[in-house]
């Protein structure tokens, strides 16, 4: 599908019923927590816009206001969204507001996100990189973990989707 001349994001309806080339199957978006459903409907709806202007589409501020999420966390995201979508170097896959499945690129930002209110900043890193060329990585990080802060402010904590192992309370490792 070709590029957009103002907007690195593309659009493919087709590619929502496609099994990912990876083998697993993708995630429905009614799966998706309320954390996870709040980034992708958010990005959704911030790139909606870009990919067919002239059409009627929800607003993200208002996503933001439900959400309980204050003008700090909009601020960082369009900020987020402004770097990965003036600086991208390919394309990026983001499906429109009614798609039933999460696409890779949304997968990878809910990873981004998770891993930030983690405190795991190498896969955030590790996430931008796909995305953006090497001098836009601190600017893009520091955007990303604000909105990541924010949300958790708001409530809205995404579960980390390494493996996590509890340790008995009290105990330390030595």
């Amino acid at each position: 599908m070709p590029k957009f001349p103002y907007s690195p994001f593309l659009l493919d309806p087709a590619s929502d019923p496609v099994p990912p080339a990876n083998g697993q199957s993708a995630r429905a978006a009614l799966d998706l927590d309320a954390a996870a459903l709040f980034v992708v409907a958010t990005l959704r709806s911030w790139v909606a816009p870009l990919i067919r202007p002239g059409e009627d589409h929800p607003d993200c501020r208002d996503l933001f206001a439900m959400a309980g999420v204050g003008a700090p966390g909009v601020a960082a995201f369009d900020a987020l969204m402004v770097i990965i979508g003036s600086q991208a170097i390919r394309l990026i896959d983001m499906r429109c507001c009614t798609c039933c499945g999460v696409g890779e690129d949304e997968e990878a930002m809910l990873r981004l996100v998770a891993a930030l209110q983690a405190a795991d900043r190498a896969t955030g890193i590790a996430v931008l990189i796909d995305w953006l060329p090497e001098e836009a990585i601190p600017l893009a990080l520091h955007a990303a973990w604000c909105f990541a802060a924010a949300m958790a402010e708001a409530g809205l904590v995404l579960r980390p989707s390494g493996r996590i192992i509890p340790f008995p309370a009290g105990r330390t490792m030595h």
